[in-house]
């Protein structure tokens, strides 16, 4: 206790030792001095108290020490607050001590004291000051030497007796040593010390800077990361890696083993998996979270630098993942709401069932659609709808043999491919097969619903054909279904057909594209044979000079949908020439004939009625026709736009009147002025009596509505002359005139056309 005591007064503990400042060591040195000093005086002082009674002299002396000793302890004490100030004062006190003996005292020994006392001096200076101070106070010494060397009378006696220089070399050797040596001797290790304090200073600093840098960087490496030896001892771990581990032992991590913590999923036969390249482990308080531990680097000492990573969450998404793969490899393969095969997956079970198939198998694939399945939907709603494909697909299922393999290919249709024996390649056989495996009714809750079918079958036969090619030849099967034969087989003949049809179809789009189509103009005549106006009919000649029927490619044109495109295109070129005749002032007129489609085109509607607006003429030089025989006809957008284009001016006729849809009702809804019976009530006139009470009551009928009446298909005088005298006003025919380019009438500037022309 009490050295601890002395060794903190003295500052000579670990922690001094530990500071590079040098204000400690000189406190340290001058207090060491100062009760170096006190122990001499007091010393002094207690020899001096046993002969106090002897003489005056010792009393003296013995008063002397008390005050040294009392001023001592005095500066003591006020070294731990004034350094320099207490040693400047003991040196003053060495100063006057060493003076004052050498002046006052002419005992030898005080003598030595005092050149002690002064040679000491420079050594103290040089402790708290300067080493300018310091060799100041040495040469000041030099006085000392030589009064010294004067009152011992040691210089008298060298320069007497030469030979005596013991003395005079004790002096000088004192005076050599005490002040000039250990002073510049301190001096020098005293610069050493400071220029390495100062190395080891900076060196310190530096380290603290690279210490601070790397625990930076180990800090904010943006990973987890940790630091073990070869055992597994963690060392060192950052914050992030420290936040992976429980709150409650995150402060006792390090010094403690990564066995301790984790355990290794991916090699649990391995005790030292940090030492691999990666290993996948589970915490043991908590076996639900995952850590990945990668092997980052050996360092020189033999350490590992490892990288965590928490997995627990990538670990949910990948088990999340494989579940939606699955979800989506389902989807990708079968139907939703089935769970039958999908197209692809249909093909691809056909396929592969064909090629382990034996060199005489024999199958026949069918395509089944739902007739009127619409009407279901818009009566019942989806949900019910649903219900019916789900309930049919399983009867289906039900029904078939093992061997077949089903498949909803979209909406309402449904494939089937079964092998089949030699029995059933008779069509009768397989069609009673069929019928018997498909429902009649379907049950949507307490309604029991008849379900009618159209089926396209193909067979397949050893002939290297696939599943894709199975299913067109069905599609094209299908198509030809119709609501009284509702069974179709696929043939040869009927694929040379649709092929032919796909590419009159390719040739027709061209043909439209390039406005190759042409227009022809028949004659309309009255009474008196004059040419009252014409009608204009297409006309498509193929390449190698061969004509398509217009019944041919306008009903291919409608089912492609190009019908409203090749109307476009026909007016523009007709109205072009009625421009002509119009500043020819030639006023005969041409029919025009819509099938319906193209008034439903909004473009084609637009275009008409902006061609109205740019020649208002055109309303007496263009007459529509419609064909009553399509289906659109009935629609009431046809029959507003026909009403808008009557207001207009445009002379209406009802075209094919007879053999279209409810022709009566026709007459009420279209704002129709001419009615054109068809050239199917002519041909058999005069001869067949019920064909001439049809045309009569027909044309009774027109005049009744104030309607014109035109006859089509005029082919005889005989036939002429009927139908002027029971009143038709306008007739068209062979007899007048076969239809011709309108090139013809348009020719040497329309020469031909002129002589139709009237002139007011």
């Amino acid at each position: 206790m009490f050295l601890n005591l002395l060794r903190h007064f003295f500052l000579i503990d670990d922690a001094e030792h530990e500071s590079a400042d040098a204000e400690p060591f000189r406190t340290s040195a001058l207090r060491i001095m100062l009760a170096i000093a006190l122990l001499a005086f007091s010393a002094f002082a207690l020899h001096s108290l046993f002969f106090i009674g002897r003489s005056e002299s010792h009393l003296l002396i013995s008063l002397i020490s008390s005050s040294y000793v009392i001023l001592c302890g005095v500066l003591l004490l006020l070294s731990q607050y004034y350094l320099k100030w207490v040693a400047a004062a003991f040196c003053g006190v060495l100063a006057v001590t060493g003076v004052g003996l050498l002046c006052l005292s002419d005992n030898t020994n005080g003598y030595y004291f005092a050149l002690l006392a002064l040679y000491s001096i420079p050594l103290i200076i040089r402790i708290f000051y300067s080493f300018k101070a310091s060799m100041i106070a040495s040469g000041a010494n030099v006085g000392a030497l030589a009064l010294g060397l004067h009152d011992t009378g040691t210089l008298s006696q060298y320069l007497t007796d030469p030979s005596q220089i013991t003395s005079l070399h004790y002096h000088f050797a004192a005076f050599a040593l005490l002040n000039v040596a250990l002073p510049l001797a301190f001096s020098r290790v005293l610069n050493t010390l400071h220029i390495t304090i100062a190395r080891l200073k900076s060196l310190a600093e530096q380290l603290n800077h690279h210490s601070a840098l790397y625990e930076e960087i180990f800090e904010h490496t943006g990973t987890p990361t940790l630091l073990c030896d070869r055992k597994g001892q963690i060392l060192k771990l950052n914050q992030h890696a420290r936040e992976l581990f429980p709150e409650d032992a995150r402060q006792r991590i390090e010094g403690t083993r990564i066995n301790d913590w984790v355990h290794s999923t991916s090699d649990t036969n391995n005790r030292f998996f940090w030492q691999k390249n990666a290993s996948e482990c589970v915490f043991k308080d908590n076996a639900s979270s995952f850590l990945e531990v990668h092997r980052s680097a050996l360092t020189t000492h033999g350490y590992y630098v490892l990288h965590l990573q928490d997995v627990t969450h990538l670990r949910a998404l990948t088990e999340e993942l494989e579940t939606t793969q699955q979800t989506n490899s389902r989807l990708a393969h079968f139907d939703s709401l089935t769970r039958l095969p999908n197209h692809q997956n249909f093909c691809k079970l056909v396929n592969r069932q064909l090629r382990e198939a034996s060199e005489y198998y024999t199958g026949a694939m069918f395509i089944i659609r739902i007739s009127q399945f619409k009407l279901l939907n818009k009566q019942y709603g989806r949900e019910q709808s649903n219900r019916v494909i789900l309930n049919f697909a399983k009867t289906l299922q039900a029904r078939l043999s093992d061997q077949t393999i089903t498949s909803r290919l979209r909406g309402v249709k449904f494939a089937c491919f079964m092998p089949i024996g030699q029995t059933h390649l008779i069509q009768r056989n397989l069609r009673l097969l069929i019928k018997n495996v498909l429902p009649d009714q379907i049950r949507i809750g307490q309604d029991l619903l008849n379900i009618d079918y159209q089926i396209g079958i193909s067979y397949y036969q050893n002939a290297n054909e696939t599943a894709e090619e199975l299913l067109e030849h069905c599609e094209m099967a299908l198509e030809y279904s119709t609501s009284a034969e509702r069974i179709a087989f696929f043939d040869q003949q009927l694929e040379s057909k649709l092929i032919q049809e796909h590419k009159l179809g390719l040739a027709l789009g061209e043909a439209v594209k390039n406005k190759d189509i042409q227009l022809w103009l028949q004659p309309q005549v009255i009474g008196g044979g004059e040419i009252r106006s014409f009608e204009a009919l297409a006309r498509w000649q193929l390449k190698d000079g061969a004509y398509v029927s217009p019944i041919v490619f306008i009903k291919l044109a409608e089912e492609l949908g190009l019908l409203p495109k090749l109307a476009e295109g026909l007016i523009r070129q007709l109205v072009d020439v009625l421009a002509e005749w119009h500043k020819e002032q030639i006023r005969t007129p041409i029919a025009f004939n819509l099938a319906g489609q193209e008034l439903m085109n909004d473009a084609f509607f637009a275009l008409l009625m902006s061609m109205t607006s740019e020649h208002p003429w055109l309303s007496d030089m263009l007459e529509l026709e419609i064909t009553e025989t399509s289906a659109v006809m009935t629609h009431p957008l046809i029959h507003k736009r026909l009403r808008t284009l009557s207001q207009y001016g445009y002379s209406i006729a009802i075209d094919d009147f007879g053999t279209g849809q409810a022709s009566l009702g026709q007459l009420i809804d279209i704002p129709a002025n001419i009615l054109k019976i068809d050239r199917r009530f002519v041909a058999p006139l005069p001869d067949d009596s019920r064909h001439l009470d049809i045309v009569k009551s027909t044309i009774q009928l027109a005049k009744s509505l104030n309607m014109n009446v035109i006859a089509e298909g005029i082919e005889t005088r005989e036939q002429a002359n009927l139908l002027f005298g029971l009143g038709c006003d306008t007739l068209q025919g062979y007899y007048f005139g076969k239809p011709c380019p309108i090139t013809e009438w348009t020719a040497n500037s329309h020469e031909k056309a002129k002589q139709l022309r009237m002139v007011y």
